[in-house]
């Protein structure tokens, strides 16, 4: 009884990665080497390999692993699909078969288990996902059912420390749907303190922070542009717009948007600077670096003595808000903004406040 053959594409990791990335450049029935592979996938210029070591980058040692296999499996499924080019310095193989996808079914095989495994995640993620957001894209299913029997039964293995019963958590699927289908809404927006105003919006961009969502997009009233809306701020029903023209944002423009900030809010007359933050204790630095305040942050300074004081120092490339100011309140005595100065004032005025607000004189 023969072993069944293995599928070469199973698997997650570099390997499964080469694995992809092989049969996809032979599919172009040109000439691939390892060279070529790497190049790709490390981001090189096509030929970077003639003058520089393969053998010197990450994940060579699986490249030479995944491309014999892919080869074989090839032969395998249509012997004689293969050919090199005859040279044993940068060695090359072109696919010379008629079938256009030989290994189709072991593709879609892969595909498929990767949708059972998240299905299973889903079942088991109803303690992440809002309970109202999984409940309208699986409703009706016997997926819904059964994670609703799980729940009940108490046979849950994951959750989230926030708290997912939000105002408006149900209106995640609304605003997900009408990004996708380029759809105005219109609704009744009350800001805290303040009455409640009809707004015309053309929904671009869900955000979660800090356990609270947001939508982005563009509005009938300033700011206009990257208007954002919290949603639990949303007031009443929210209602379709079909006799105005849906306006849809640049393709990446949330990206760069909200990339040199923490949270949702840049404020008027901000810019871009470095931040360098002080760490006072060797727990707290290695802390800030294995959840760094932003993906900017690079360290600058080891924790050690330093001109007799001990500390560390992170830098953050990054746009100051009050969403960073209370990130840095939030680890106390520990941290000490460095730089720039005007950081430094807006974070002593609110201490100052704090300390008033804590004294005992009359």
């Amino acid at each position: 009884m023969s072993m069944p053959t293995k599928n070469i594409f199973a698997g997650f990791g570099v390997r499964s990665e080469f694995v992809n990335l092989i049969y996809q450049e032979l599919m172009k029935r040109e000439f691939v080497s390892y060279a070529d592979v790497l190049a790709l996938y490390c981001g090189r210029p096509k030929g970077y390999y003639d003058i520089m070591a393969c053998n010197s980058e990450p994940g060579y040692g699986e490249l030479k692993k995944a491309f014999p296999e892919v080869l074989k499996a090839l032969e395998n499924a249509c012997p004689g699909c293969i050919e090199d080019n005859g040279q044993s310095k940068g060695k090359a193989y072109k696919y010379i078969g008629k079938d256009e996808d030989p290994l189709s079914e072991e593709r879609k095989a892969v595909v498929q288990k990767s949708v059972e495994d998240y299905v299973t995640f889903c079942k088991a993620s109803a303690g992440i996902v809002p309970a109202s957001w999984f409940s309208s894209f699986f409703e009706n299913t016997q997926l819904l059912l059964d994670t609703n029997r799980k729940a009940k039964d108490g046979d849950m293995y994951i959750s989230s420390s926030v708290e997912q019963n939000l105002t408006n958590i149900h209106l995640l699927p609304v605003f997900f749907k009408a990004i996708s289908d380029k759809q105005v809404l219109r609704f009744n927006y009350q800001r805290f303190g303040q009455e409640p105003f009809t707004l015309t919006f053309h929904p671009q961009f869900l955000k979660e922070y800090n356990g609270r969502w947001f939508v982005f997009g563009d509005a009938d009233r300033e700011p206009y542009q990257a208007y954002n809306v919290p949603l639990d701020r949303i007031v009443g029903e929210v209602s379709e717009v079909n006799d105005v023209e849906y306006i849809p944002a640049p393709k990446g423009y949330y990206q760069e948007f909200l990339k040199n900030i923490i949270g949702v809010t840049r404020e008027k007359g901000a810019r871009v600077e470095d931040v360098i933050i002080r760490t006072k204790t060797e727990y707290q630095h290695g802390l800030l670096l294995t959840k760094p305040l932003h993906h900017s942050q690079e360290e600058v300074l080891p924790f050690g003595e330093h001109d007799g004081q001990w500390y560390g120092e992170v830098r953050l490339t990054i746009e100051p808000n009050r969403e960073l100011r209370g990130r840095i309140l939030l680890y106390g005595e520990n941290l000490e903004v460095i730089s720039p100065q005007s950081l430094r004032e807006q974070l002593r005025d609110i201490i100052k406040h704090q300390m008033t607000q804590y004294s005992d004189e009359e």
